[in-house]
């Protein structure tokens, strides 16, 4: 599509670079060639930025900017027809309509009913405005109202009323023409969350063994999904800012991954949304790169995991943890492990003060390896570790939720003042439970920019990345949370953001960064509600 949107960028630049001041005198004639005579300054101006808008549609495939241009020429066909334009340049606008119908195709991001209804009620508003201001304090009869109509088209008509009524009306239909464009233009609204059904539906495909360790994130209740064509696999994602961003690999049967991932791409061409996956695993990246054509990856980080039946205390490596496990057990620490959906309402209400002692009152933030609902029990499959202190109180307690044949940390919670180790104790639990249960993989937290935080030789950038990374560890806890996880000697998952061009980083880091410090559904009380917890050193 590069050629047409050049192409009318072109135009765009040729209808407004005369208005500039002290333009050679070629530059107008130019301009005459793409809008048959001089315009006035103030006109080319606005209608060489709503070119330039048009051009970018262009090259983003919005059917607007093609009504768009299909709507000029024609205009210019009937001009030359009605005599007020040179006949030279019927040929010219004939082969731009026809170039532009073959192409009509190649389009497919067609306005979104919303933003239609959008665009018609802010051009009635203007017009409503307009006449209403021009009547009330632009001196206008109502003899002339339709003098309004052509001052908000700055067509210089002699008008009734105000001296100053033209330059407002002309600078109002300006400012209306362009808000009109781009809300034209704009990618359709974000999608409504998936319903209870389709969260049926997901729930039954992430328990599927194939589904990755992420897979159960895909239960958020902010996610909305599209499935394979079988319904076999399906993908979560949430769209903001025009970003819409995957959680993952698609959960369900691995055979029906690359349909997922095509029908999701697929979704974002006609919706005109920025597709993104964060936490894609390396198996995967060939799939999204060849269902879109050609799409970036960047590692940022590896999902930390333990297989249980290869997971011992035993050796000189795994001190610290036993010393860990060991300290709990001399204060006196016991535990629990319980379905989410057992817990007594009274153990419940108490966790959940634990949940929110633990976090300060902050509010629960993240989107990639946090779920909702806090033990409300709707989660499926969610799992917790309860650590009671030696009065019987709860003092911590984990959440884990299935993940094909595996469990996956969601929440680490810990009293303040709790006994250090009682995380590691919950998590060495959890791990005997999973050998015990047939779970072949326990993922923990995520440790973000492992390589360069496990490396000894650093180039003079990851030098400074890494000094970064050690100074804001106070607030983000990237390098003490790593720490934390290498005790365990785990195994890593590389994790991965796609995107589709480096055009779009700016986009995509404010989508990333608002999904993960979003607040999240918060967990509810009988009355009050708490919010949900995510993973955290406590």
């Amino acid at each position: 599509m590069w050629p047409l949107a050049a192409a009318t960028l072109c135009a765009a630049v040729l209808v407004a670079a005369p208005a500039l001041p002290q333009s050679p005198p070629w530059l107008g004639r130019l301009s005459g060639i793409v809008t048959g005579g001089p315009l006035a300054p103030a006109h080319a101006l606005v209608l060489g930025l709503a070119l330039a808008l048009v051009a970018r549609g262009v090259l983003l495939r919005r059917r607007a900017a093609w009504y768009g241009l299909v709507v000029l020429a024609v205009l210019g066909v009937l001009a030359v027809l009605t005599g007020d334009d040179a006949a030279w340049r019927l040929p010219l606008l004939a082969a731009a309509l026809g170039g532009l119908w073959l192409e009509r195709d190649r389009f497919a991001v067609r306005p979104h009913p919303d933003r239609v209804r959008a665009a018609v009620r802010t051009g009635a508003l203007l017009v409503v405005a307009a006449v209403a201001g021009s009547l009330a304090f632009g001196g206008v009869s109502v003899r002339s109202v339709g003098q309004v109509a052509a001052g908000l088209g700055a067509t210089g008509a002699p008008m009734d009323g105000a001296p100053w009524l033209p330059g407002v009306l002309g600078l109002a239909g300006a400012a209306g023409l362009l808000v009109l464009v781009v809300t034209l233009l704009s990618p359709d609204p974000p999608p409504p969350p998936g319903d209870e059904r389709e969260r049926a539906r997901v729930a039954g495909l992430v328990a599927h063994p194939g589904s990755d360790t992420l897979a159960p994130f895909a239960l958020r209740r902010d996610k909305a999904y599209v499935f394979s064509a079988d319904g076999r696999a399906v993908v979560g994602y949430r769209v903001l800012f025009g970003v819409a961003v995957a959680g993952g690999d698609p959960a369900g049967d691995p055979a029906a991954h690359a349909d997922a991932v095509r029908s999701f791409l697929a979704l974002c061409r006609t919706a005109g949304w920025r597709p993104a996956v964060l936490g894609a695993s390396d198996g995967l990246l060939p799939v999204w790169g060849s269902a879109w054509g050609r799409l970036r990856s960047i590692g940022f980080g590896d999902e930390v995991l333990i297989r249980p039946r290869e997971f011992t205390l035993s050796g000189r490596q795994m001190r610290n943890v036993r010393q860990a496990v060991k300290r709990t057990v001399n204060a006196g620490v016991t535990s629990e492990i319980v379905a989410e959906r057992d817990l007594a309402p009274d153990l419940r209400d108490r966790l959940l003060d634990v949940a929110s002692r633990s976090l300060g009152g902050a509010a629960e933030r993240g989107f990639a390896m946090n779920l909702d609902e806090l033990l409300t029990g709707h989660h499926p499959g969610a799992i917790i570790a309860i650590a009671f202190g030696a009065d019987g109180a709860p003092i911590a307690f984990q959440r884990y939720v299935t993940a094909g044949e595996g469990l996956s940390l969601d929440a680490m919670r810990r009293s303040p003042g709790g006994p250090n180790g009682v995380n590691e104790r919950l998590i060495v639990e959890m791990i005997e439970y999973a050998s015990g249960h047939g779970h072949g993989v326990v993922s923990l937290n995520f440790a973000a920019f492992r390589e360069l935080l496990d490396t000894e030789e650093r180039t003079v950038l990851e030098k400074a990345g890494y000094r970064a990374l050690h100074l804001l560890d106070p607030w983000i806890a990237v390098e003490s949370l790593y720490l934390f996880d290498k005790k365990f000697r785990p195994s890593y998952k590389p994790r991965n953001v796609v995107f589709r061009s480096w055009s779009d980083i700016a986009w995509l880091a404010a989508a990333l960064l608002a999904l993960e410090f979003a607040r999240t559904r918060p967990a509810r009380r009988a009355e009050d509600p708490v919010t949900e917890p995510a993973h955290h050193l406590g």
